[in-house]
């Protein structure tokens, strides 16, 4: 993890974010491709499974490093430098919005089985 402080979590969040989002749903098009499990397993496939603990490990990834950022940005309030916890408070912002954008994009595969 880059410091809190770093330029770079002006970004990192949603890029995290996109990255997930890009190969989820290619290794779905994919799974659904070549192995695709019969529509009467309901929600409860190997596909789902994979992508729900995919999920999940982002997620708490993201949740993670908001912690630290704002973490940092409280510890951070005796600095004279406001930079520093402008971009601390903003990355934690923009890792939480990756995380809560994960988890409800990712919650999709418990309501909808995969290859419809």
């Amino acid at each position: 993890m880059l410091s809190p402080f770093h330029p770079l979590q002006l970004a990192l969040g949603l890029v995290v974010w996109f990255t997930w989002f890009a190969l989820m749903y290619g290794a779905l098009a994919t799974a659904c491709a070549v192995a695709p499990p019969s529509a009467d397993q309901g929600t409860l496939t190997w596909i789902n499974v994979a992508l729900l603990i995919n999920t999940i490990v982002i997620t708490g990834l993201l949740l993670y490093w908001a912690s630290i950022c704002w973490r940092a940005a409280r510890a951070g309030n005796k600095r004279e430098n406001t930079s520093y916890l402008f971009i601390a408070k903003l990355g934690a912002s923009i890792n939480l919005v990756g995380a809560v954008a994960t988890f409800s994009l990712g919650g999709v595969v418990l309501l909808l089985p995969p290859c419809l």
